[in-house]
């Protein structure tokens, strides 16, 4: 289990997640066809690859604000992460060499192909992003261990609110590069 500094930590939080906004930035350059692009049935082009992670910021941050809101302020300077905050984490964070430990996703976190528009998933990303920043901000005054919020794909085990930012962050990072290596497929095949 680690030790974080609380202001340490959200620092770190807001400065990955305005790298992972500013990543962003060269999707909204191509067009839609691009945006749509699969290589294959198994893979997810990169308006599903956003789309994945519009469908998991509705869940967890709609989870995040409410118990943000109700949370009384404390001045508790440290977060410790527990045992399977550090070991989910762990498992979704992307390793230095850019790959990552193999995750199926669940169903039901799939963006449905159907009238999917690339440029709708990358704005409605963008303000997610915007939004995890305000929580952020927000969270600074709150206790970050203490209070527990479900994961999005059971209700039965909660992380600590620490341990599900970093999650979020680790998340967004890890199909941010799938979605680069896309734009690098496509541009080899298109």
């Amino acid at each position: 289990m680690a030790v974080f500094s609380k202001q340490s930590l959200i620092t770190e939080l807001l400065d990955r997640t305005e790298l992972i906004k500013a990543s962003t930035q060269p999707f909204l350059r191509l067009t839609e066809q691009q945006l749509i692009f699969s290589p294959s049935p198994d893979k997810w082009s990169i308006a599903e690859i956003f789309g994945h992670l519009n469908i998991a910021h509705d869940l967890q941050l709609r989870g995040i604000l409410a118990r943000v809101t109700l949370a009384p302020d404390v001045k508790a300077e440290h977060f410790r992460s527990g045992w399977l905050g550090d070991l989910l984490y762990g498992k979704m964070m992307p390793r230095s060499d850019g790959t990552v430990f193999k995750l199926p996703s669940p169903r039901n976190f799939h963006a449905n192909k159907e009238g999917l528009d690339g440029y709708d998933e990358l704005q409605r990303f963008l303000q997610q992003c915007d939004t995890l920043d305000d929580i952020l901000r927000h969270v600074s005054t709150k206790d970050l261990q203490g209070i527990r919020i479900p994961l999005t794909f059971t209700k039965l085990i909660r992380l600590r609110l620490g341990d599900n930012l970093r999650f979020i962050i680790a998340h967004n990072e890890r199909h941010l590069l799938q979605a680069h290596r896309m734009m690098k497929l496509f541009t080899a095949v298109i």
